[in-house]
């Protein structure tokens, strides 16, 4: 008789609970009340929902400034404009991330520099990123990949040290802490995704997150206007662009910071659970758990596995069979990011060496990702819990 779905079985899940985004006649409401209004764009009017929703997020996330744009990869743009990014300036970024971090330094100007991770977190090695600074190098990206905040201590410290601006990419970390700060309030700027799958979601959208009133950055590029040297008032001083969101894309997300908090507080409650079940599994644990992160506002939750631990049985193999029992699962975005054509094929890197050993590796042999839905509600959690233990019941019985 068969053990395992994968060979015939009936799957241990038959479905997870989730659902997302998550909607009410809230929404509805927020969005009818812009459409009767007519003020549709986000500036001109004392009432704006952006403004509203910009002024919620800030006092979430801890910021003077949080100022509202048109995506994630618009909003890192725009936070390395701010910070003064020149052409050619070099800036360090993890070689495991979402393309958007490395294209949008691209878009500003500046050359991507590809570090490894650190293989217990999968955020970005400050050893690593020590190592690349040069006599060019201006900037460093940390990534909070999946929710998992990079280890600010080192990165902040090496920024100081070289004399280095830092924008956090938070665009999967929602509510993730680091010593009880959020991030996103952690370095010289934040930049934040509001894409549909993010765990607070407008759709699209984006939102860059600073405490610096020395930057002077709005819904455009830049202030389109200033002081001239005479007290007069100069229009149109820099060439920019327009990345502003719209009434319709403010509504939804003032809409849905009602009910962020709670959200997080699920996903990280239940992570925490699963993190300690997987202690009881030989062969896949979370990852490292470290005391300096206070809250993790989930967007995958990651496996390791160790192929070893399950008589050599290939990362792939677990995979089919896991996604056989019912459970979706994959690599996230763990293939290194320097192997695409885009910044293979960059004059300024066509000569470079990138070394990332611990990014290859874990991305060909260990990294399982789960989507972050599944960790609102505790039943999900027994039941992927369930299936793994099944697994490692009736390993022999995997097909090699």
């Amino acid at each position: 008789m068969a053990l395992l779905a994968i060979n015939g079985r009936t799957p241990f899940v038959s479905s997870l609970r989730t659902e997302w985004p998550v909607h009410s006649d809230l929404e509805r409401e927020n969005l009818l009340e812009v459409l009767d209004s007519g003020r549709w764009c986000s500036v001109g009017h004392d009432e704006s929902k952006v403004a509203a929703a910009m002024e919620a997020f800030r006092e979430w996330i801890g910021t003077k400034r949080a100022i509202a744009c048109t995506s994630g990869t618009s909003a890192l743009e725009l936070a390395m404009r701010a910070c003064g990014i020149q052409h050619g300036d070099e800036i360090i970024v993890p070689a495991v991330t979402f393309y958007a971090s490395a294209s949008a330094i691209v878009m500003a100007g500046g050359v991507p520099v590809f570090v490894d991770i650190d293989p217990e977190t999968y955020q970005i090695s400050a050893e690593a990123a020590a190592a690349a600074v040069t006599d060019k190098t201006t900037g460093i990206m940390p990534v909070h990949y999946g929710g998992y905040p990079a280890d600010m201590d080192a990165i902040n410290a090496l920024a100081e040290e070289r004399g280095l601006f830092v924008v956090e990419d938070c665009a999967e970390a929602h509510g993730s802490e680091w010593r009880g700060a959020k991030v996103g309030s952690l370095g010289s700027v934040g930049a934040f995704s509001f894409q549909m799958g993010k765990p607070l979601t407008a759709g699209e959208g984006g939102a860059i997150t600073f405490n610096d009133d020395a930057f002077s950055i709005s819904q455009y590029q830049y202030e389109r206007t200033r002081a001239g040297a005479d007290g007069s008032e100069e229009a149109y001083h820099v060439a920019c662009g327009n990345f502003r969101m719209s009434e319709f894309v403010g509504a939804i997300l003032l809409s849905q910071m009602s009910r962020v908090r709670a959200q997080t507080d699920a996903r990280w409650a239940n992570g925490e659970y699963l993190a300690e079940e997987l202690d009881k599994i030989d062969g896949v644990s979370a990852l490292k758990r470290d005391r300096r992160i206070t809250k993790r506002g989930y967007y995958f939750f990651f496996l390791r596995y160790d192929a070893e631990a399950w008589d050599g049985l290939h990362r792939d193999r677990f995979m089919d069979a896991l996604r056989a029992e019912g459970v979706h699962c994959g690599t996230a975005h763990n293939d290194p990011v320097y192997d695409y054509a885009a910044f293979k094929d960059m004059p300024e890197r066509r000569d470079a060496q990138v070394d990332c050993p611990e990014a290859e590796r874990v991305y060909r042999t260990e990294v399982v990702a789960l989507g972050k839905d599944f960790l609102m509600y505790r039943e999900n959690v027994e039941a992927v819990v369930g299936a793994i233990q099944r697994l490692r019941d009736n390993v022999a019985e995997i097909p090699r």
